[in-house]
């Protein structure tokens, strides 16, 4: 049901249609000159306008010139006596949305109506759908402009221009990093990319999806192919179409279903589970892990041959105290994100808030960033946030001092090089600084490029 406004200039008219339509439950206000429908707009705008194309003080197609000139986008439907092809089109050119000849049949006028309304509702939806797409677009920002990062956002670029094979399908890509790097964002990151960014993009957490419906939501079933099988249901790889299937934490999938996986990397079909007819992949496998695969290939738990897949093209995500500058670039992002959530002016970072957190080693990495600071802004009222606000371990706040009689240098000894004292003064500096590459540097006087460079000549690592 709708607000409507009539305008016609027949007083007949406008009783028996307002009559008829609040009989089918709209609430109808009527006007018999432009002006007045032009005036009553000023303090109530109507779902939808039936307007006579011919009144008395305007043209009708002026009037909805007027009217979409001033913003207002309600749909209008065109009454006249005068119906032609031309003037049809006129009047859509003007901005109506549909056209009707006098004498108005009721039946069709409520026909139209409901379908322009239908329409209309359709359309509102799609424009809170797009404007939620934009949000969770603006969400999924990849923040950061340190080395590490850039080097990342490359790979990415790269990956994503690499062309489908002679059949038609896209290399799978592993995302490895530690927890809350923001390997889900990289995944969107690299489907946003892609040739099909509106396709559907199916995200599967691994470790949440039960061991014994596993199969059945990746490949779908057939009715009747288990007890509770009533009907037919797709998998979620023939959800996502042309699109992207990201399969977070792999590294958690039980190994009868990794078998089934490579199977389907190989051959690029499955079956549905209780079903004889072979299916065609047609979306890009992204998956992710915080786990060493590795090590798991060596433990038993995780198939070399389905690793090796997966390897082919890989991005691995720096941790957050290896961004440098990129921590405050963050931080930035989240307390404006936050205080506009709450409806407040964004506070600043103290100086010794700022000193503290890149002491601090973030072992959960931008998601424990995010936490921290929602936390902050929500409890501080001062306009600024203090070390205390961020509520982190003092224990990783405060290392243990270094004495300086751990540099004195045991002369005399063929150990006692350059190599080797440069080498144990790196390794301090680095422990001190809790794995933070950019801080180390900062403490030894060097960029963070020529201090890396002097790790991988004495085969140093984090």
């Amino acid at each position: 049901m709708a607000e409507i406004l009539i305008v016609d200039d027949e007083e007949t008219l406008l009783a028996t249609i307002s009559l008829e339509l609040g009989r089918a439950g709209h609430v109808c206000s009527t006007a018999d000159r432009a002006a007045a429908a032009i005036a009553r707009l000023e303090s109530q705008e109507p779902e939808l306008a039936l307007v006579d194309i011919r009144l008395p003080d305007m043209d009708g197609l002026d009037m909805i010139r007027h009217i979409r000139d001033r913003g207002h986008d309600f749909p209008i439907i065109v009454m006249t006596a005068y119906g032609s092809v031309q003037s049809a089109v006129s009047a859509m050119k003007a901005g109506a949305t549909d056209y009707l000849q006098k004498p108005v049949a009721m039946e069709e006028l409520e026909v139209v109506i409901s379908r322009v309304l239908h329409n209309r509702r359709l359309k509102e939806r799609l424009d809170v759908f797009e404007r939620e797409r934009q949000r969770q677009g603006a969400e999924r920002a990849i923040i950061g402009q340190s080395p590490a990062m850039r080097h990342v956002l490359d790979l990415a670029g790269k990956i994503a221009s690499v062309p489908p094979d002679e059949s038609g399908h896209l290399p799978t890509v592993l995302i490895t990093g530690e927890t809350g790097t923001g390997k889900d964002l990289i995944a969107h990151h690299l489907h946003d990319l892609s040739s099909a960014p509106n396709a559907p993009f199916v995200q599967i957490n691994c470790t949440a999806l039960p061991a014994q419906l596993v199969e059945a939501e990746l490949f779908g079933y057939e009715k009747g192919a288990f007890t509770d099988a009533k009907t037919n249901k797709k998998g979620l790889f023939e959800v996502a179409s042309e699109g992207t299937v990201f399969l977070d934490e792999i590294g958690d999938t039980p190994l009868s279903l990794q078998a089934k996986l490579l199977l389907v990397l190989e051959q690029r079909k499955f079956r549905h589970l209780g079903g004889t007819r072979e299916r065609e992949v047609r979306a890009r496998t992204i998956a992710a892990t915080n786990c060493d695969l590795t090590k798991f290939v060596a433990e038993g738990k995780f198939r070399k041959d389905l690793l090796f897949r997966f390897k082919s093209l890989s991005i691995e995500l720096p941790p957050l105290r290896e961004r440098g500058d990129d921590l405050f670039l963050l931080a930035d992002f989240f307390i404006k994100r936050q205080a506009q959530r709450l409806h407040r002016e964004p506070p600043i970072l103290s100086d010794g808030t700022k000193r503290a957190m890149r002491r601090y080693p973030w072992p959960g990495n931008v998601r424990e960033l995010d936490n921290v600071l929602q936390r902050a802004v929500l409890l501080q009222e001062s306009g600024t946030i203090e070390t205390a606000d961020l509520n982190l371990s003092q224990a990783a706040l405060d290392p243990q001092e270094v004495s300086m009689d751990d540099f004195r240098f045991p002369l005399g000894r063929e150990d006692c090089t350059l190599a080797s004292v440069e080498r144990r003064l790196i390794t301090q500096v680095i422990e001190y600084c809790n794995g933070n590459i950019s801080e180390a540097a900062r403490l030894l006087g060097l960029s963070r490029g020529a201090l890396r460079h002097r790790m991988e000549k004495l085969a140093l690592t984090v």
